[in-house]
């Protein structure tokens, strides 16, 4: 049964849809705090759009070569690519109909994520550019989880930003985590990655920076005025970025199992803990 339950989550994990449920439970946390009522058509498209850009991106990394690949979620999405493939279509025609019950405002900023988003995918695709796709993916997170509360508010405060620049940078460290830690299997398979392309040490040095600026970022916050809900979402944004600073900080345990990337993936699911307050 344990056995089971096991495979069932990492399949769970290899599909992104951990990532899924954290970008939704994500973006309907912001949308309370910045007392922002979101149709549900926002956190529904923005799910649709995480999987459909995670999912891509590992079916071009596992179909690169026409051997298997060394990491098991990019070799899942070369195994299965088919069926995969085949729910990508109907998750896309499904977000595509979704734009018709969109506001209009975050349409418009979403037709420009999305057009950022084509690039992206254009230039890893076709020209082969490494640009720091992390930091990339990143700000494109940060944007597709604020763009419901950013276009539907009437006024957005030095709070909220100060919220934006914590998402991205802890998007980022994330990401320059997995980075580190998957560098070999990166290597071995050939692909482009932060870690690849600086080297180790500059990534630990560039991850160092980056935590210092998220620290000063969230002492920032706690001197411009939080209101209540604003006060308990920055405590869980401490707590997120305390987690990442462990995994940092903790290379050799967290890299049995991957615990870095089921630790890295679950805690943006943490601001649903906002719903209970």
């Amino acid at each position: 049964m344990m056995s089971f339950l096991k495979s069932i989550l990492l399949i769970f994990r290899w599909l992104s849809l951990d990532v899924v449920a954290g970008g939704v439970i994500f973006t309907l946390a912001v949308g309370q705090v910045a007392e922002v009522e979101l149709p549900w058509s926002i956190p529904t498209a923005l799910g649709c759009c995480i999987w459909l850009i995670y999912t891509l991106d590992h079916l071009i990394d596992g179909n690169s070569h026409d051997r298997m690949p060394s990491m098991e979620r990019h070799a899942f999405h070369k195994k299965y690519r088919k069926p995969i493939f085949g729910v990508f279509v109907m998750v896309a025609c499904f977000g595509l109909r979704l734009l018709f019950f969109l506001p209009y405002e975050t349409l418009i900023y979403g037709c420009v994520l999305l057009g950022l988003v084509g690039l992206y995918f254009l230039s890893i695709w076709l020209f082969r550019i490494y640009f720091a796709k992390e930091i990339f993916i990143a700000v494109l997170y940060a944007c597709g989880i604020f763009l419901g509360a950013f276009s539907l508010s009437p006024n957005t405060d030095l709070v909220m930003l100060l919220f934006f620049i914590q998402t991205v940078l802890m998007a980022s460290i994330n990401l320059l985590l997995f980075s580190f830690y998957e560098v070999a299997h990166d290597t071995q398979d050939g692909h482009q990655s932060w870690a690849t392309h600086f080297g180790v040490v500059k990534t630990l040095n560039h991850l160092l920076v980056f935590l210092v600026l998220l620290g000063l970022s969230i002492a920032t916050s706690f001197f411009v005025g939080l209101s209540s809900g604003e006060f308990i979402l920055q405590m869980i944004f401490t707590s997120m970025s305390l987690i990442l600073a462990a995994i940092y900080f903790a290379p050799q345990w967290f890299k049995k199992k991957e615990r870095f990337r089921w630790v890295g993936d679950l805690i943006f699911l943490l601001p649903g803990l906002i719903f209970l307050f």
